[in-house]
């Protein structure tokens, strides 16, 4: 987690308030939730002036109340008063990632030219579970374009193994490649 950032901060407090609680499974799914379900739109109509933060609060109790963790929801109201209501999407991704992260668990994205077969697929998991811990998920995705190889991005460390960069570096170092005038010269 990027504890200097806004979303950051506010995560790790919410985190810890719902540590305190003994509500931390309910509040991190309320977040789950909250990522993919809170539109930008609503954000918008939400933080619109002329509704006002007095009638933003009551609608997002109308809303939210019995339906999110006190905590999650004092979090939003929070955010009204303090005009970070937009971040509230990015606040309980945070929140999502920290706790996959605090019980070990590391998601993976690995990306291949072709799909891979079964054998192949259980080779590489098990490497990676190897190397990252038994609680390595890994999400497979295709994308014809590397020609070969693969990509992989653990959290914010994207490792490129595609044939795709191998052959723009290889163009690279050709068309930026020394050229001196002995090229040309008779001998």
């Amino acid at each position: 987690m990027a504890a200097g950032t806004v979303a950051g901060v506010y995560a790790q407090a919410l985190l810890e308030l719902a540590d305190e609680r003994g509500t931390r499974t309910a509040v991190v799914e309320n977040c789950r939730e909250l990522a993919d379900g809170l539109s930008q739109a609503s954000i918008a109509q939400l933080n619109d002036p002329r509704l006002g933060k007095v009638k933003a609060k009551d609608t997002l109790r109308a809303s939210f109340d019995g339906k999110l963790e006190r905590e999650v929801l004092d979090l939003l109201l929070l955010l009204v008063d303090r005009n970070r209501l937009a971040d509230a999407p990015t606040i309980a991704t945070e929140v999502v990632k920290t706790a996959e992260r605090d019980v070990g668990l590391v998601r993976v994205q690995l990306t291949t030219a072709e799909p891979l077969s079964a054998a192949a697929h259980e080779k590489i998991a098990a490497g990676l579970k190897r190397q990252l811990g038994l609680g390595a998920i890994i999400n497979t995705a295709t994308n014809p374009a590397l020609i070969g190889g693969v990509t992989m991005r653990i959290g914010d460390l994207f490792v490129d193994g595609s044939v795709r960069r191998q052959l723009a570096e290889m163009k690279s170092k050709i068309l930026n490649a020394p050229l001196s005038a002995a090229l040309w010269a008779e001998t």
